[in-house]
């Protein structure tokens, strides 16, 4: 009896690997998956701010440049929890078009700025929308693709976010600063506008009780060969109204089993940022004058993010068929070696090897671009649970920004204080600690169904199949939920005073 429900169970959870990949899915998760261009383009950006000093429109001081280029990191330190309760008002996908649609605007306000003040608005603004898209992109990727080809689908927003560090690089380089930042432009509203034709995130919808809803956009998603009703049930098997709101959302976080994935993927962007990936990409330049190499500061910076960019490609395209943790724990110890390689040079004073940190940022961003920079933003749709998959994101996200901006701000001071060897080394110690974590605490997520990754954090007696054994379980239960699984004969009630409860 037992092992028949447990197979019932197991075939709820995997109705989405029987779901067929129609295009219209695949389009619409690339739609969602291309927004993080604008974070790209963002990056990239700030190679005109020399180009803006030299201009006499107005003056911009070294001080003014520091803090344009930090901007898209303050401003994502408030929104990026604030975008997560957005989220659950409006809906992930229209939050996303409320963010994206202005985007044009802002751009062309900083190309055609009179002046410092309102340069700093449009900046300001734009990242705002940035911190939006950062923070829901994967949870809504997630949401919408299948699990089959979803190692794919949530890398493509990493190699987006490449694209457009290297066209904002290319734009800067070969054309004047106001131009380039009104080229940037142009593919912003068509992209806005191209969201609108993505359906909304049918988990979203039914922790807000629309259920008829959730099935019309199933039915976009899957076609007309779509299992729609065992997707549909699969997705309520972990969604109920007690997520309806933020507070749910933040009193499910109190529970161990969804406060564990929360705290070990908030571990893996913390100890990632601890190790030195924005020092290593910022001051690129920096590093290599101090190791004695000398490189031109703009092939230097297109060498890296080219490099960055073809291993990201290649981990799209090998990420369903290798796994997350193998490539992760790897590529965690790869740039651990790399640093401590270089800072132990470094650090040691060895004559005639420059070429070594040379070498070994080269190791390093090859390294990041392949698992230690996209899994863990993977890890946000895929581990986190469906009952605070956007209030997880946005701490994560919250966390990212805040961690990142103070390391590259006391980079210079701790070089200045402890020596550029040193410093590597302690960069290279924090992504040595995520092997560990990962090989000892992250469950292998490739090809498995988001219901099935829940419960590998579930208790056992908490399960959906030992539920159904369980009244007092059940008594715990939503009663609205019970009435609705009823009504769409998807529950089965095993003792009279639930019925009881239903009815009334």
């Amino acid at each position: 009896m037992d092992k028949a429900k447990s197979s019932g169970t197991e075939r709820e959870g995997e109705s989405s690997e029987q779901n067929p990949i129609t295009l219209r899915r695949m389009a619409c998760v690339l739609l969602v998956a291309s927004t993080p261009f604008l974070n790209g383009m963002m990056v990239g950006w700030t190679a005109v701010l020399p180009k803006l000093q030299e201009d006499d429109r107005f003056p911009v001081t070294d001080e003014d440049v520091t803090w344009l280029v930090s901007l898209m990191l303050i401003v994502g330190i408030p929104v990026s929890p604030l975008a997560g309760t957005l989220a659950e008002h409006l809906g992930p996908r229209r939050l996303m078009f409320l963010g994206m649609c202005p985007v044009a605007g802002f751009w062309l306000l900083q190309a055609f700025t009179p002046n410092l003040s309102l340069l700093y608005v449009g900046r300001t603004a734009a990242s705002v929308s940035a911190a939006m898209v950062c923070t829901m992109v994967q949870p809504l990727v997630a949401e919408l693709c299948p699990s089959r080809v979803r190692g794919l689908a949530s890398t493509m927003p990493e190699v987006m976010s490449c694209v457009g560090v290297l066209l904002g690089y290319v734009l800067a380089y070969r054309l004047p600063w106001d131009v380039a930042t009104a080229v940037s432009a142009a593919p912003f509203l068509p992209l806005a506008l191209a969201i609108l034709l993505v359906p909304e995130s049918p988990y979203w919808l039914v922790r807000k009780k629309r259920i008829e809803a959730a099935e019309r956009s199933l039915r976009l998603l899957l076609g007309r060969d779509g299992r729609v009703a065992e997707e549909l049930e699969a997705i309520r098997s972990t969604t109920t109204q007690r997520q309806s709101q933020v507070r749910d959302q933040v009193r499910e976080l109190r529970k161990t089993h969804n406060a564990i994935p929360v705290v070990l993927a908030l571990g893996i962007v913390i100890l990632r940022e601890l190790g030195g990936k924005g020092p290593v990409f910022s001051y690129t330049v920096y590093i290599f004058n101090d190791a004695g190499v000398q490189l031109d500061a703009f092939y230097c910076t297109v060498f890296v993010g080219i490099a960055r960019f073809a291993s990201t490609c290649v981990t799209a395209c090998t990420l369903d068929l290798v796994g997350r943790k193998p490539l992760l724990a790897a590529t965690a110890a790869i740039c651990a070696v790399s640093e401590g390689v270089a800072g132990a040079f470094l650090f040691l004073e060895v004559e005639g090897a420059a070429w070594v940190p040379l070498a070994s940022v080269i190791v390093f961003v090859v390294g990041y671009g392949v698992g230690l920079g996209p899994i863990p933003w993977v890890y946000l749709g895929e581990l986190l649970p469906t009952p605070v998959r956007s209030l997880g994101a946005a701490l994560i996200t919250f966390a990212y920004s805040v961690t990142l901006f103070a390391i590259n701000l006391v980079f210079l001071k701790a070089v200045s204080a402890l020596g550029l060897g040193l410093t590597l080394l302690l960069f290279a110690g924090a992504n040595l600690a995520i092997v560990p974590l990962v090989l000892l605490c992250i469950p292998e997520t490739k090809g498995r169904t988001l219901q099935d990754l829940e419960r590998a954090f579930t208790p056992a007696r908490k399960t959906g199949v030992q539920a159904e054994d369980n009244p007092a379980f059940e008594l715990e239960s939503d009663w609205f939920d019970l009435a609705e699984r009823e009504k769409y004969g998807a529950c089965s009630l095993h003792t009279t005073a639930m019925k009881e409860k239903c009815k009334n």
